[in-house]
């Protein structure tokens, strides 16, 4: 049961990155994520990997932000690599997955899912 939540959460958090990044990068076709962990003393989740295949194009997604546990763009990358196919020069002009959701009328339970209370790997 607790592999079955960790395993829907990791999915879920990767659909919200997946629509972060076809509304905001030029040219994105898919994510592949190669880790993913809760990070010490409780502080949130992180995700990691890269896109379209290309391991110069990684990224650290984070739920972090003030107990948010569902990804909603406080993501790290590489300014010279996958920073240059950012569509917006501006971070106040990218969209986010929860604006992005109510935008398209997305099913807003498909973007959201718990974090199993006891993550191990």
């Amino acid at each position: 049961m607790h592999e079955h939540k960790k395993d829907k959460y990791i999915e879920t958090q990767k659909a919200r990155i997946d629509l972060y990044f076809k509304h905001n990068l030029k040219n994105y076709k898919s994510i592949q994520i190669t880790k993913a962990e809760k990070l010490p003393m409780g502080a949130g989740y992180s995700i990691e990997g890269h896109i379209n295949k290309d391991k110069r194009y990684y990224f650290s997604a984070d739920m972090t932000e003030g107990g948010q546990t569902q990804f909603n763009g406080d993501i790290s990358y590489n300014p010279k690599t996958l920073g240059k196919l950012l569509i917006h020069s501006e971070a106040k002009d990218e969209l986010y997955p929860n604006e992005i959701i109510k935008r398209e009328h997305l099913n807003k339970q498909d973007y959201e899912a718990d974090p199993p209370i006891i993550w191990g790997f």
